[in-house]
Order: C-alpha cells, then structure tokens, then sequence
C-alpha cells in the first residue's frame, strides 16, 4: 500500500478527479430514473450530509498530519545546518591530520545533502546519494576516532564527539522522516470518500433533474 506515495502526483489526482466524475455521472442517472418519495428523500439528505462529513474529517485529519511534517522537516534543516556548522568549527580545535579529515567529510556530505534536495525525486539517484552520505558519515566518524586516539584530552575539551553524533542522528532523523507518511489505508479512504462523494452529489443532482455546469462539461 506504502506504493501509492512512490507516484508522481499527478496520477492519483487525476485517477480521483475522473473517477469522481464518473461516480457523479452513474449517480446522475440513477437518481434522474429512480425517483424517491418525500421521507425517501430525508434519508438520502442525511446520507450526504454524511458523506460530506466525513470527507470534511478526512482532509481535515490529512492535512494536519502533512503540515506536522512539513514543519518537522524544515525545522531539521535548521538543526541539520547548526550541527553541520558547530562540528565543523569544534574539527579545528583537534590535531592534524583528523581535523582536515573531519572538515573534508563534512564538506562532501553538505555537498550530497544539497545535491539530495535538487534530485531527490529521483529514486535512483537518491539512492546514490544517499549511499554517498553514508560512507561520508562513516569517513566523519574515522576521523573523530582518529582525534580521540591522537590526543583524547584535547578531544574532549573540543566536545568534537558530541558534536559529530548529533550530525549522525540528525541524519537518521531526516531519513526516518522522508519514509514518514500519512497512512496508506488513510489516503485510499480519502479517495473512496472523493469518489463516494462525487456519486451521491451526482444523486441529488439526477433527483433536482439538472446537471451541474461541470457535468455538462464533461459529458
């Protein structure tokens, strides 16, 4: 079900825009050939009120959970940047040659991060990158290993450990966000709930007897 949000966006916009018009459609003219009686009418009305409800909860609870993490995610980059800058600084206090090795892995990682951001809807070559970005990481923590060794006194006055581990977990924060999504059985309700929608509306259209300007359009 995790498939859907692999998608360009388009698809399941477009999928739930025609199967809505098409839901309208049926609807349209089942309610134009099945005419219902006054208290008939009164359940269908609180069907649809209904329907609407619940579509109205549904957008309602997806948005919140997007906007969640959409301010989770910007507020990372902040983080990310901070740590990037203090481990980078604190590098210069050790000694050579682990304070180049440290700075150099983290100029490719900034480098691929900023690269990820450009071409991330590439799976493949987010993939790459992402890969990258691991053995950087890896290169990162080499040379924090190797500071420690060189002169464990001066590595711990630089604080360089803590610093390189919040680079290392903020890293693993953002990875386990990107795979953080609104819940597949969710999304497919919303658009069963769209579509549910777009036939009940197309009912009450068919019992009026007119269309809507946009089903005249269409068909």
């Amino acid at each position: 079900m995790h498939a859907i949000y692999d998608w360009p966006i388009w698809i399941p916009v477009l999928a739930i825009f025609l199967l809505s018009l098409g839901a309208g459609e049926l609807g349209f003219r089942y309610g134009r050939s099945h005419q219902v009686s006054d208290s008939e009418r009164d359940i269908l009305s609180a069907l649809r009120t209904s329907t609407l409800g619940l579509v109205a909860l549904l957008l309602g609870f997806s948005f919140a959970i997007t906007s969640n993490r959409h301010n989770d995610r910007s507020r990372l980059v902040m983080d990310e940047a901070n740590a990037i800058g203090t481990c980078y600084l604190r590098a210069g206090l050790v000694a050579e040659p682990a304070s180049s090795q440290i700075r150099n892995a983290l100029r490719r990682y900034t480098d691929m991060r900023i690269e990820s951001f450009e071409r991330g809807l590439d799976p493949q070559e987010f993939e790459r990158l992402a890969t990258g970005m691991h053995a950087t990481l890896d290169e990162l923590w080499t040379g924090v290993a190797h500071a420690v060794k060189a002169d464990r006194d001066l590595a711990l006055t630089s604080a360089i450990v803590p610093a390189a581990n919040e680079v290392i977990d903020l890293s693993a924060t953002r990875e386990w966000l990107r795979r953080y999504h609104m819940p597949p059985s969710v999304a497919w309700l919303l658009g069963l709930s769209l579509v549910l929608c777009g036939a009940v509306t197309g009912h009450a259209l068919g019992q009026a007897g007119r269309r809507h300007v946009v089903c005249r359009t269409r068909f």
